[in-house]
């Protein structure tokens, strides 16, 4: 099963798109950290706390100095990230894990160092490959997330409901 690290980013637009149900039932073994957790606003929290209580997500704590003494070491050789952003950079590389982030610099620096990184459009393609979503609740979520995230690659929407309007999933 694997490993995937969400960012704070993943979870707030999964949470407001409602498609939190459909997400944990991936066949992966989905994760963050106590870090990225202390991002989220109150009503955010309960949501990720109902799947952290039935065990389908994983709020992993920081505890061991040299996990914290890792995660300092990221954020003095990168650019511009957040603790928060590092956390989840060590822990997937710890777990040999998917990173799953919207934010382009910690996207850019992770794969860079040889971190598997993915973003919002990956988690889309799950859902429909494993038919928790059909392409007409694809399409119209994908339409609701771009209303309120418009920084997201615009070529890759478009790529997206073109070959979902035909019923095709995307390669």
């Amino acid at each position: 099963m694997r490993v995937i690290i969400n960012d704070a980013n993943i979870l707030i637009d999964l949470v407001q798109l409602d498609l939190m149900n459909e997400f944990i039932k991936l066949e992966m073994e989905l994760k963050t950290t106590d870090f990225v957790y202390e991002e989220l606003n109150e009503e955010q929290k309960n949501i990720i706390d109902y799947y952290k209580d039935s065990g389908d997500i994983e709020i992993i704590e920081t505890n061991d100095i040299e996990d914290y003494n890792r995660i300092l070491n990221i954020l003095k050789h990168s650019s511009g990230l957040s603790f928060e952003d590092c956390s989840v950079w060590h822990y997937a590389e710890k777990l040999q894990g998917i990173l799953l982030s919207g934010d382009a610099r910690l996207r850019k620096q992770a794969l860079a160092n040889g971190i598997s990184v993915r973003g919002i459009l990956y988690v889309f393609d799950q859902l429909l490959l494993t038919n928790l979503i059909t392409f007409d609740l694809a399409i119209n979520k994908l339409e609701q997330l771009y209303e309120f995230n418009p920084r997201l690659p615009i070529n890759a929407k478009n790529e997206r409901l073109l070959r979902w309007k035909s019923g095709k999933h995307v390669n």
